[in-house]
């Protein structure tokens, strides 16, 4: 079966928000949220688990009508270390594991692509967080390049 949760649009005003949290608590762990897509369970070849979006809402205007972001963001450790993110492909069991592509929109007609950021935390007291770009090991085969190219430019 399915599920569809939908708000109302604005006619006059912004659109309806939706808001979908967890349970907190005062005596242990605050619940978890888990977004699971679903598991293909069929014999034929091509089956294919389903797939996880989130995209954020197209701006309109005649001037600056943006898009909206998106954001994700491990929890604060208020005594601890903060939360972590990861962002992993898929296992292949029998062939190659999925990609991680990380990229910026090409810019419009009058405008330019995204700039794009990888940089660790400010500290005011201790080390800051290392950087670390590595390719895996290879039993049998070869281990992966690392390529840093910058793209051509006519001005």
């Amino acid at each position: 079966g399915a599920i569809s949760m939908t708000v109302g649009s604005g006619d006059t005003g912004t659109g309806g928000a939706m808001t979908l949290t967890a349970g907190e608590s005062t005596a242990g762990d605050g619940g978890a949220l888990m977004l699971t897509a679903g598991e293909s369970m069929a014999a034929a070849v091509s089956s294919t688990g389903g797939a996880v979006t989130v995209t954020a809402g197209a701006g309109a205007g005649t001037t600056t009508g943006k898009g909206g972001a998106v954001s994700i963001s491990a929890g604060v450790g208020a005594e601890g270390v903060g939360g972590a993110v990861t962002v992993s492909s898929g296992v292949g069991t029998a062939t190659s594991s999925g990609d991680v592509t990380v990229a910026t929109a090409g810019g419009g007609v009058a405008g330019v692509s995204g700039n794009m950021l990888l940089k660790t935390g400010d500290t005011p007291a201790g080390a800051t967080g290392s950087y670390t770009v590595t390719t895996g090991n290879a039993a049998g085969g070869l281990a992966g390049a690392i390529t840093m190219t910058v793209g051509s430019g006519d001005t």
